[in-house]
């Protein structure tokens, strides 16, 4: 009754009670190297004086422009009368399979993506269907390339050495990425040679590779002859078991680094 006497109104104009969405925000409940876990969250507002039942809501997601995923939610969600609700569409992505199908582009942080489908409404007046197409930008987080480049020996003698192992850092980021609480432990010729901490590794800029230094010193009395054998080689086996913090643009996340190789060169 009443709509029907809204509709009999001499200055009754409909598109004041449609139903309106509006894209809010992609709110992130998990960044991490593996992948993202979020809600891409619209507001709905039902200008009307009476409940409406969302009937239909279907969608398509793209990631700088190659589709990813689409779906449908026939379960309606009511809204009610007068009032603007949140509606949320979940996501939960693994960086490994997008990036086989869409490239983060080097320098960048994030990449584009497009929204698009339509919200459907049962009303007295009929069904009503409004469509929406939205873009914004999604993290593409990627785990920084880390190997190693070189041992440089500072300093050696019978007793011990000072060894700087010099890691090659690559980051793919726009964002500097800041290598924070290094605790580690390295490996040499077999042997474990050493363990520490640092509380700052060093930082990387972005689109750019950098040099990080992990210094440690060597007892040749604990660790061998094999080790100084090794070391005045020219190369070594060698192995770095690490773990540390990333100050990312994206938050501060763990990582846990294994690295282990034959034949790094050494400078003497």
């Amino acid at each position: 009754m009443m709509i029907l006497a809204l509709v009999a109104c001499e200055n009754f104009n409909l598109s004041d009670y449609l139903p309106t969405i509006a894209y809010d925000e992609l709110d992130l409940a998990r960044v991490d190297w593996d992948g993202v876990d979020g809600d891409f969250v619209f507001v709905v507002d039902n200008p009307n004086p009476i409940d409406v039942k969302l009937a239909r809501f279907d969608y398509q997601l793209a990631f700088e422009g190659v589709e990813w995923v689409t779906g449908d939610s026939p379960d309606g969600l009511e809204l009610g009368a007068s009032t603007a609700t949140d509606m949320a569409l979940p996501i939960a992505l693994e960086f490994v399979s997008l990036y086989d199908v869409v490239q983060a582009t080097r320098g960048l942080d994030e990449i584009e993506f497009e929204l698009s489908g339509s919200f459907g409404f049962d009303t007295p007046l009929g069904p009503i269907d409004l469509d929406y197409d939205e873009y914004g930008e999604f993290p593409a987080l990627r785990t920084p390339d880390i190997s190693f480049q070189r041992l440089q020996v500072s300093d050696y003698d019978w007793s011990g050495a000072t060894i700087d192992l010099k890691l090659d850092v690559d980051n793919d980021h726009g964002s500097t990425l800041d290598f924070l609480d290094l605790d580690y432990a390295v490996e040499l010729a077999g042997v474990d040679v050493a363990t520490g901490f640092l509380d700052a590794l060093g930082s990387v800029d972005g689109a750019s590779s950098d040099t990080l230094d992990v210094p440690f010193d060597i007892d040749f009395l604990d660790a061998g002859t094999a080790v100084y054998s090794a070391l005045t080689s020219g190369a070594a086996d060698a192995a770095l078991q690490a773990t540390l913090e990333v100050d990312t643009p994206f938050g501060v996340l763990p990582l846990d680094l294994r690295l282990d190789q034959d034949n790094v060169d050494i400078q003497l």
